[in-house]
């Protein structure tokens, strides 16, 4: 009897730590937590577009998982392509302003910088957008560029989650980046400025297990068309 006693102890402790094993991760359409104050939500942005194809391939990605995001598009090459700028629109999308060449704002007088963001800004206004945020090239800023985003009536929107992209490190690389990311983040990702195969392989692999854990993707507080 003490045998049989014994054997059914250390089974039930084998299967305990078996499901105590199971990584949080495994479980499946868990809900945000209920003092999120992003309400779940992930905000997904794209630098340096349009990107020709690319761009396209990211917003049937977007559309396949009801994911909405924000596309810092450079000025030259929307001016190239207004078609896509305004197909981002379409979609539900915000377009926010990149300057018009990507130079790093630090090194330009303050009347450089005042063209760079003007530029941009009366074409993607031209487009019909409402553009209310400015991502300077390389996040690099100081006060100078920082009060000319502001005199312009701009926020300033910069990111927290870089998948490093535009180095072109691998899918998985970029795919750990975005399933690391949760409600609140702001993701850096890249639609120009070279091949984008794989940021859109990586999304259609993350984007679903994003969704799966309740998350879902919006459009930045500060890029966001008014009400």
């Amino acid at each position: 009897m003490k045998h049989l006693r014994f054997i059914v102890v250390a089974a039930a402790a084998i299967i305990g730590s078996l499901f105590l094993s199971v990584p949080a991760h495994a479980a499946q359409n868990a809900a945000p937590a209920a003092d999120d104050p992003w309400n779940g939500q992930i905000f997904l942005t794209f630098d340096d577009g349009p990107g020709g194809s690319y761009t396209d391939e990211i917003l049937d990605v977007l559309a396949a998982n009801d994911a909405k995001a924000t596309f810092f598009q450079l000025g030259q090459n929307a001016q190239r392509d207004p078609a896509r700028s305004r197909a981002v629109l379409a979609a539900g999308h915000a377009l926010g302003n990149h300057t018009w060449d990507h130079p790093d704002m630090t090194t330009l007088t303050r009347a450089q910088m005042d063209q760079q963001i003007g530029s941009a800004q009366n074409l993607l206004e031209s487009f019909g957008a409402e553009v209310n945020c400015f991502r300077p090239p390389y996040g690099a800023h100081n006060t100078t560029v920082n009060q000319a985003i502001t005199d312009a009536g701009l926020q300033r929107q910069l990111w927290n989650e870089d998948t490093r992209d535009w180095a072109r490190p691998g899918v998985d690389a970029i795919v750990d980046v975005l399933l690391g990311a949760t409600p609140g983040d702001v993701v850096l990702m890249h639609d120009g400025g070279g091949d984008r195969s794989q940021t859109v392989e990586a999304l259609e692999i993350a984007l679903p297990q994003l969704a799966a854990k309740g998350y879902t993707f919006g459009i930045t507080p500060k890029c966001s068309p008014a009400a």
